[in-house]
């Protein structure tokens, strides 16, 4: 399977990885192995000794970052992938003992690995979601949730949200979304918006309840931008019919998609909101957003890579409906970086 290599893609939140702890990986279908050196910042290691090919997470980590001691035989390997200690003879440390390292960030919460070799990592390619991660945290609901998906699945379910009138009905769908025409412009040179507006029908219910008045006709947004190769911004919300948006109810929301393997997809959402910002609320509100991500769109999604199989998804000639403008945008885009990268290696 091809990946975009010279992309930056999510490895897991940032307070997944305390001081002290290994955070072991399978992403873009390698072991990895993440650390924090003793200045606080994270290496990326293979996660394979070059003696006899366990894993490294199977080992301890050594003064307090410095080093990362594999279980089996004692090789001690520092962040850059280099073996500094090797406890067998005279000590001396053969020119082959060193692991591959890949290039990683923290930022805004989150920790983005660079697909591709480390040397050239560009972090202008690390979106900007600070507006997200910076959300207040009785505003925010955050999870991982691995899913047994190609990672492009989940971009195809973001990138069209009319399953929220029928996967998600009353609750998160109201019937707008599939009434309303799409439409899709490209944002740069690696990302792509789908936008829907509609006036004049009521909110969805986890809106409705929280607008000034219940039960009137509202303008209603939907906004999702996706940026190569699985990163998504959701903007959505809902204003009484007429008035601006700031005096609604909006939502912020991240859904970022990291390729474990073939048909295995890491998965890690952010939602935020401006409205009902309290722990009561927030305790109220958490079950609703899990139940539709764990029991409706996660179940739904491992079903139709069931169905999919091993097969080509352009080969099964899929059907296409107005609703799949964006996905289509974001499928044809990424096939696009994918084959530019093959012609310049």
């Amino acid at each position: 399977m091809s990946y975009l290599l010279d992309a930056w893609y999510v490895a897991g939140f940032a307070d997944e990885l305390p001081a002290g702890r290994m955070l072991a990986r399978r992403l873009l279908d390698q072991p990895i192995v993440f650390f924090r050196k003793p200045d606080g910042q994270v290496a990326a290691l293979r996660d394979r000794c070059p003696h006899r090919f366990v894993p490294l997470s199977r080992g301890t980590l050594c003064g307090n970052g410095e080093a990362l001691q594999c279980g089996y035989h004692g090789l001690r390997f520092d962040g850059s992938g280099a073996c500094v200690h090797n406890p067998q003879g005279d000590g001396s440390i053969p020119k082959a003992a060193a692991v591959a390292t890949k290039a990683v960030r923290e930022r805004d919460g989150l920790l983005w690995m660079w697909g591709g070799a480390a040397g050239n990592a560009d972090e202008t390619f690390i979106p900007d979601y600070a507006q997200v991660t910076r959300a207040p945290a009785d505003g925010s609901i955050r999870g991982y949730l691995p899913t047994a998906c190609d990672y492009r699945l989940l971009a195809d379910n973001i990138m069209d949200l009319t399953h929220a009138d029928f996967l998600h009905a009353g609750v998160l769908g109201s019937g707008a979304l599939s009434r309303a025409t799409p439409k899709v412009t490209e944002v740069g040179s690696r990302s792509v918006r789908i936008t829907w507006r509609s006036s004049g029908d009521r909110a969805p219910q986890a809106f409705d309840a929280h607008l000034r008045r219940q039960g009137e006709p509202t303008d209603q947004w939907t906004e999702v931008t996706w940026t190569a190769p699985g990163n998504m911004l959701l903007n959505v919300g809902a204003t009484l019919l007429g008035e601006t948006r700031e005096q609604g109810v909006d939502s912020l929301n991240l859904h970022l998609a990291t390729p474990e393997g073939p048909g295995r997809t890491h998965y890690w959402y952010w939602s935020t909101r401006n409205f009902a910002i309290s722990p009561e609320a927030n305790a109220a509100i958490r079950p609703i957003v899990e139940f539709a991500f764990t029991q409706q769109d996660k179940p739904m999604l491992e079903e139709q890579q069931r169905c999919i199989g091993a097969a080509d998804f352009w080969s099964l000639r899929p059907v296409l409906l107005s609703g799949d403008a964006g996905a289509v945008r974001v499928r044809r885009k990424l096939d696009q970086l994918i084959a530019a990268q093959a012609l310049a290696a």
